[in-house]
């Protein structure tokens, strides 16, 4: 079973990959590419509670919380990827089980009570610490990214070699085209998501499955889930106490007496089963039933539940600077402002797509507050929303964006440009720049040249051709910000006038 366990974490880990690297143009693959978070229980109600709404994506998740019923936390022990990259990580530095921190495995319990409770009061906070949108955040902003710049500067060392080329450039076709983005993106703040994932590889050093044994949510709510299981860990009476299995237990489940197990924590590894000298470990559904209990002190549930409550009122009276959301421009379908928050976990699925046809949406610093932190935003002096493409409202889990047909997204209504005329070239410099008019998707020209007659700086009469938004057309797609040959910042903005939302 040990073998077994191994061969589904590397499948599950795998095709978690999978579908992560087909999360790009064109979106062809008949299955959902973020089926892991549509999967993750947390995260359903979690977006449900908070927007007061069921949402169907999530019928993916009963599976498993049918499964861990009986079974237990077999998610965390033979699919979860995160955990299997922990797994895999302690074995190639081969650490050893580690410290054991009794205290410490309540931790999550209460946090995951903390998560619910703001999640009730319309604070969606589950994003943070899930650790499925976690791993696909960090991948995405941070370490994809990172893994793209190494192989496109070894690729470009090696193009220096004439007789290499030929097949480096069918190589870098080919590649392009499956998994890696046509050019290195860039996200805000991918530092700072880099710390975050590396912090928790490293706790493995500590003790093995750190995160998971002290602070992951879903395995606390997973936990909870397996009050009733069946399938369980047992010891004869023939144990010699050798101590192996608990030295060997990377949940630090077992008791001091190495015959007790706190089932609620144990992620049916068989490692204890596997590696028992005496044969006298047993994982079955054989033995007397009892449910499992919990060792939660009123006092902590009720300090993690006041400050889910208090959580509500930083986040939703945090103060929010007029200045900066004027650059607040959300995809396409976005649904409107207060839903959205509710139901968006920062998974980035959307910000990953849309960097494989530009490099449009970016990570949210503070532009939107503090309840808007990480949420996805359109940044278009980087990239901009391409005019066919409609991925970003295929791929949210949450429905925080409405799917939209290629047709009603070309009528959907992001934002509108804005001229600023003392940086525009032919308005302050009185010289002819066409640009934006001529990458203007819209078929009958959201900007349009206008020839006018100007005194210039010398005194002469001059004609010149001065750029002009049409405001009913305009559909704030950033093309024209993007492509503006100014220096610095652009002298054609995209503010979120106007902007068209989905509600309900």
């Amino acid at each position: 079973m040990k073998t077994f366990r191994r061969i589904s974490q590397i499948i599950f880990l795998i095709f978690f990959f999978y579908l992560f690297l087909r999360a790009s143009f064109p979106l062809s693959l008949k299955i959902p590419v973020d089926l892991y978070l549509r999967a993750d229980p947390l995260i359903a109600i979690s977006s449900m509670l908070s927007d007061k709404v069921i949402i169907s994506t999530f019928i993916f998740s009963l599976f498993f919380v049918l499964l861990t019923i009986p079974l237990g936390r077999v998610f965390c022990g033979w699919v979860c990827p995160l955990g299997t990259s922990l797994d895999i990580f302690s074995h190639v530095f081969k650490n050893k089980t580690g410290k054991s921190f009794k205290k410490l495995l309540s931790l999550k319990y209460y946090i995951l009570i903390f998560l619910l409770v703001g999640a009730i009061f319309s604070s969606q906070l589950i994003w943070f610490l899930d650790p499925i949108a976690l791993f696909n955040r960090s991948l995405i902003v941070s370490l994809f990214p990172i893994l793209t710049g190494f192989f496109t500067l070894i690729l470009n060392l090696l193009f220096q070699f004439t007789f290499l080329q030929g097949w480096l450039s069918k190589l870098q076709l080919l590649l392009s085209s499956t998994v890696l983005p046509v050019q290195v993106n860039f996200y805000r703040m991918s530092s700072l998501f880099l710390v975050i994932i590396l912090t928790i590889f490293f706790l493995e050093f500590v003790s093995r499955r750190f995160w998971c044994r002290n602070l992951c949510p879903l395995g606390a709510l997973y936990a909870f889930l397996s009050k009733f299981q069946i399938l369980k860990r047992r010891v004869t009476e023939n144990c010699t106490d050798c101590d192996i299995c608990k030295d060997l237990c990377k949940m630090d489940a077992i008791e001091k007496d190495f015959k007790k197990t706190l089932d609620r924590e144990c992620v049916l590894c068989y490692d204890c089963v596997k590696d028992c000298p005496a044969n006298v470990t047993r994982i079955n559904f054989k033995g007397k039933f009892k449910p499992q209990g919990f060792d939660l002190t009123r006092r902590k549930v009720l300090a993690s539940t006041a400050l889910g409550m208090v959580s509500v009122g930083l986040l939703k009276t945090g103060f929010k600077d007029r200045n900066l959301k004027t650059g607040l421009i959300r995809p396409p379908g976005s649904r409107v402002e207060h839903e959205f928050l509710s139901r968006c976990i920062r998974c980035h699925e959307c910000i990953k797509v849309c960097s494989t046809s530009g490099n449009f949406l970016q990570p949210a610093f503070l532009e939107g507050g503090l309840e808007a932190f990480w949420t996805p935003v359109g940044y278009a002096r980087t990239g901009y929303c391409e005019y066919n493409c409609v991925m970003c409202t295929q791929v949210c889990p949450t429905q925080a964006i409405h799917p939209l047909d290629e047709a009603t997204k070309k009528k959907t209504v992001i934002g509108l440009a804005f001229i600023d005329r003392s940086k525009c070239i032919p308005w302050y410099k009185n010289i002819n720049c066409l640009v934006c008019e001529e990458h203007c998707p819209v078929p009958d020209k959201a900007i349009v040249l206008k020839e006018e007659e100007v005194i210039h700086y010398d005194g002469t009469l001059k004609k010149v051709k001065r750029p002009y938004v049409v405001e009913d057309l305009c559909i704030g797609c950033g093309i024209c910000e993007t492509k503006c040959p100014v220096e610095g910042k652009s002298a054609i903005i995209i503010t979120p006038q106007g902007e068209q939302r989905w509600k309900g």
